[in-house]
């Protein structure tokens, strides 16, 4: 354990990066399903085929952020 770890302001520091690192996870995730809704919506697709594609992509590409910021100290 590093001595500083139990520093109050540490703590706080690492509960705002990691909390924000969630909102952010869930914004590209959101905004990349939002799209995939108005192409497949602009297109007249019944079966929303790009929507779930980008779905499925937005995940991928969070997670990835996600491990990247949590190995980013």
């Amino acid at each position: 354990m590093k001595p500083t770890d139990n520093n109050p302001k540490n703590r706080f520091d690492n509960f705002i990066r990691y909390s924000s690192l969630g909102f952010e996870m869930m914004a590209i995730i959101g905004i990349f399903t939002f799209a995939g809704y108005k192409i497949d919506q602009w297109l007249k697709n019944e079966f929303r085929i790009i929507t779930l594609i980008l779905m499925i992509f937005s995940v991928i590409i969070a997670i990835l952020y996600g491990v990247k910021g949590l190995l980013k100290k």
